[in-house]
């Protein structure tokens, strides 16, 4: 569906008018705030699976009863309206990194009279988002970060109530455990892996690439050093590479 050369260097995704992919540097990431920017992309993307303990906790919802663009248009959407930050100094548009021009505070939910389909509308510029446009965006967004769907789902009721129990534990002790160490990167150990990796220390190349290429380059130098060992392991006779993927041999394979 994406040229994946365009989204891997960086380049603006356009999936119609008016609405397009962007991506960012990691300089950029850094000045917006790494958590807020990934807590957006993640927003955007969530799936019931993702909420579930929210949804039930929240609304009496069954996780499993709502689709993701009837999550989008309910709950998300609203959550990625811009607000103010936290000195109240300016406001901040948590998509702005996401989606060039979209401001969400200026959509509205419509129905569409001759199909009697949910829309998201923005009459001052005339942006439509559908189901079809939203799947897009999030398709998108998923394939330049590395994310896949969660498709998780219980096996039966009484599992499910476990899920969302699980999933309530999980996020309490994640904030217990944010509140007493604070907020911990994700991105400084990729960043200061791939800038000894590649010799780049202390040069501004890699805080200078968009986030597609980065996370690439992460997977592909773990690729590039499975595949070294994996063939020094063989000619040393430590290793027997019969039943390996052969994709693991071959540095320059495709990425899953």
């Amino acid at each position: 569906m994406f040229d994946e050369l365009q989204l891997y260097c960086g380049d603006d995704i356009v999936l119609k008018d008016k609405i397009i992919v962007t991506q960012p540097t990691l300089n950029q990431i850094k000045e917006f705030g790494e958590n807020d920017y990934f807590n957006s992309v993640h927003t955007l993307c969530s799936v019931g699976a993702d909420m579930k303990w929210q949804l039930w906790d929240n609304f009496g919802i069954d996780y499993t009863k709502i689709d993701d663009y009837e999550l989008f248009l309910r709950f998300t959407f609203n959550a990625l309206r811009p607000y103010y930050n936290e000195d109240k100094e300016h406001t901040v548009n948590p998509v702005e990194l996401i989606l060039k021009d979209i401001d969400f505070s200026k959509f509205q939910v419509y129905t569409v009279t001759d199909t009697q389909q949910l829309i998201l509308y923005n009459s001052e510029e005339d942006i439509t988002i559908d189901r079809l446009a939203y799947s897009q965006i999030v398709d998108c967004v998923r394939k330049i970060h590395g994310l896949k769907r969660n498709n998780e789902l219980p096996a039966n009721e009484r599992t499910k109530m476990d899920m969302i129990e699980d999933a309530r534990d999980e996020a309490m002790a994640q904030k217990i455990r944010s509140q007493g160490n604070g907020i911990s990167s994700v991105l400084r150990p990729l960043i200061s892996s791939l800038s000894v990796y590649t010799g780049q220390c202390g040069d501004n190349k890699i805080m200078n690439m968009k986030i597609c290429m980065f996370l690439d380059n992460i997977k592909r130098a773990y690729h590039i050093q499975d595949s070294q060992m994996l063939l020094q392991g063989a000619y040393s006779g430590f290793a027997n590479l019969k039943g390996v993927d052969t994709s693991r041999l071959d540095w320059s394979s495709p990425l899953e």
